[in-house]
Order: C-alpha cells, then sequence, then structure tokens
C-alpha cells in the first residue's frame, strides 16, 4: 500500500511539474505575441504619421539598402512577423525610415541597435563608392517554414534570427528546398547546435 502511495506522488508531482513548465511556455509564448503586436503598432503609427502609405515605406527601406515587401511589413504591423526575429539590418533600416535615434529606438523597442547606426543611412551607392556584395539572404522557404511550424513550441527556435542565418549558412550535402526540408534540418541538430546571434 506504502508503494502505491509512493508511486502516486510521484505521479502527482511528475504531472503537477508537467503543467508548470505548459503554463511557462503558454506565457513565454503570449508575451512573445504582445511584444510583436506592440512593435507593429509602433512601426504603423510612426508610418501613418509620416503619410507613408506601405509601398512608400518599402521603397524608403530599399534605399536603405534592405530588400522589403508591402506584405512581410503588413506581417510585422500585425505581429504576425515579430520584428524582434527579423534581421538587425532590416530593423536598422526600419528605424532610418521611421526616423527614430538609436536612442529612443532601443527605449522603445527594447531592440539590440548596431554600434554604428547610421552608416546604412549615408548612402555610399550616392557617393560614389563602391558597395560590397551583400550576403544570401534568409531563403523564402525558410521563412515560410517558421511561418508555417514556427508556433509550435517544439520549433520555436524556426523564428529566431540566430536560427535562420546558422541554418542558411550551415554546409548541406544537400541544401534544403521546401518548408518541409528546414523543418526537418531543424529536428535534426536543435538539440545538438545553439547557434549565437551573428555579428555583421
Amino acid at each position: 500500500m506504502a508503494v502505491c502511495s509512493h508511486a502516486g506522488d510521484v505521479f502527482e508531482r511528475f504531472f503537477t511539474l508537467g503543467d508548470v513548465m505548459a503554463t511557462a511556455d503558454a506565457q513565454r509564448i503570449e508575451q512573445e505575441l504582445l511584444r510583436a503586436q506592440r512593435h507593429g503598432r509602433l512601426i504603423k503609427e510612426r508610418r501613418l504619421d509620416l503619410g507613408l502609405k506601405r509601398p512608400a515605406f518599402v521603397t524608403e527601406v530599399a534605399r536603405q539598402g534592405q530588400d522589403m515587401t508591402p506584405d512581410y511589413l503588413n506581417k510585422i504591423e500585425s505581429g504576425a512577423r515579430p520584428l524582434a526575429n527579423a534581421d538587425p539590418k532590416l530593423r536598422e533600416a526600419i528605424r532610418a525610415v521611421l526616423g527614430y535615434s538609436p536612442e529612443k529606438w532601443q527605449e522603445l523597442t527594447g531592440l539590440y541597435t548596431p554600434a554604428t547606426p547610421d552608416a546604412a543611412s549615408l548612402s555610399a551607392a550616392a557617393k560614389g563608392y563602391r558597395i560590397p556584395k551583400e550576403e544570401e539572404p534568409i531563403p523564402a522557404a525558410l521563412l515560410e517554414a517558421a511561418d508555417m511550424f514556427g508556433d509550435t513550441p517544439a520549433f520555436a527556435g524556426l523564428r529566431e534570427y540566430r536560427w535562420q542565418y546558422w541554418m542558411a549558412h550551415a554546409p548541406h550535402k544537400e541544401r534544403p528546398v521546401t518548408p518541409d526540408d528546414w523543418l526537418n534540418f531543424y529536428v535534426k541538430v536543435k538539440d545538438t547546435v545553439d547557434p549565437k546571434e551573428p555579428h555583421h
């Protein structure tokens, strides 16, 4: 009878721990979602204050040397694609177009600002300098995998830029092509790799 009681205690403690972990995961996901929505509102309200429609905003971002589609901007503004997971260079271009100082941007968003934040806005090309070749962007299929599977806690890393950057630049015997390929690659390596935040 004592053995049964002990087993019951262990069983109860196990499920209590599981409940705590599940609650913590749910709270973390909710906090990330609220943060993404807050960032999205900030960008949208400032963009509208500046009188910029989405296509015009995207054009200004391109002048900062970064590619962005109106659809991607829409997803950031709605919170569907967290600003925190975007390439730091794209975040910096958005900051420059919105006209925030690096200090104000960091205060409003809590996001990292590069040490030389105004370099992109100097328009080196316009001054006649040769622009070094940009690094390969994150593959569209990998970004799609992040959209499709990143909401699942086990695959949440797919939404992190450090993971996207590492996966895009890791050596592959056969480079993943489809979102499912990228998911499978992530599942294979996620327990053995802990990518650092890339520094450009």
